[in-house]
């Protein structure tokens, strides 16, 4: 009989509450910093709140990665809630948050089995990466077969996004002040997509419209015409914008799953508000 296994990620794989409770995966907060306040991402501040209050501030908040204490005590929290033997955790991209260092040492702390897994992605790219985990789990998978589904999903993984303005990237350290001033001057609005595990530039338009419709365009590429097994849409207070996407790229690929939420706190303070993301996971 396979060993039973507990599943824990962080927050910015983008897994609303309600589907990570169904699901059983344990979600570990990272931290969004605005002045004096540290404010756990979907626990001390939610996105509609966030959102209004990111437009109206003249200060930009910062991030802060999940503690090793804070995976410490998900892990034993998770693997009591599920009498698990061993944990599997599914995380960040090591290359945009310490949060992949800090469940390393927590690993070192606890006193059973963790299986830690740098997905080298983030947003819906680690969500279906952690679901990939959930239903190898669900099968009956060993956490050995269970850590390595979750490893072979989050190379199956394409986000493409926009966002609306380069000044959060630049100031959250995710973007050049030479690549902010191009851009700003011109007006540009630049397509953006996760490889292996950093954010790069892969087209620039003029206008945003244009940007949003390039995002398909620029899955279809990565797919090279293989089929699509989970897609989703990410938004940054952009909810209509974000559902044309999602029915644009519906009609495209014609998805087995597809999702809809809101970025995720963490991820509106590097993104800002009125970014759009696609994520497509095609079949092994």
């Amino acid at each position: 009989m396979a060993a039973r296994t507990a599943i824990v990620t962080d927050s910015t794989c983008n897994l609303p509450p309600d589907l990570a409770r169904e699901r059983g995966i344990h979600v570990v907060p990272l931290y969004v910093v605005w002045g004096a306040d540290s404010l756990r991402d979907g626990i001390d501040i939610h996105e509609r709140e966030f959102y209004a209050r990111l437009r109206a501030s003249d200060e930009i908040p910062k991030t802060s990665q999940a503690t090793p204490q804070d995976f410490v005590a998900a892990f034993e929290q998770a693997r009591a809630a599920t009498n698990a033997d061993e944990v599997v955790c599914v995380v960040i991209s090591s290359a945009l948050s310490g949060t992949y260092a800090s469940a390393i040492l927590a690993q070192d702390i606890v006193d059973f089995p963790v299986h830690v897994i740098d997905t080298r992605q983030v947003s819906w790219a680690l969500g279906h990466a952690v679901l990939a985990a959930a239903d190898a789990r669900d099968s009956g998978a060993a956490p050995d077969e269970i850590a390595a589904t979750a490893r072979d999903a989050a190379t199956r993984q394409q986000l493409v996004f926009t966002i609306d303005s380069l000044e959060h990237l630049k100031r959250g350290g995710r973007i050049s002040s030479g690549k902010l001033f191009v851009g700003s001057a011109l007006n540009i609005k630049p397509v953006l997509v996760v490889r292996d595990g950093v954010i790069e530039a892969v087209e620039n338009v003029r206008t945003r419209k244009r940007a949003l419709q390039q995002l398909p365009k620029v899955a279809a590429d990565a797919l090279a015409d293989r089929h699509v097994k989970r897609l989703s849409v990410l938004h940054a207070d952009a909810e209509a914008e974000g559902r044309a996407v999602l029915a644009q790229a519906r009609e495209q690929f014609q998805p087995d799953e597809m999702m809809f939420a809101y970025a995720t706190t963490v991820l509106g303070v590097h993104a800002g508000p009125g970014a759009v993301g696609l994520v497509v996971e095609w079949n092994a």
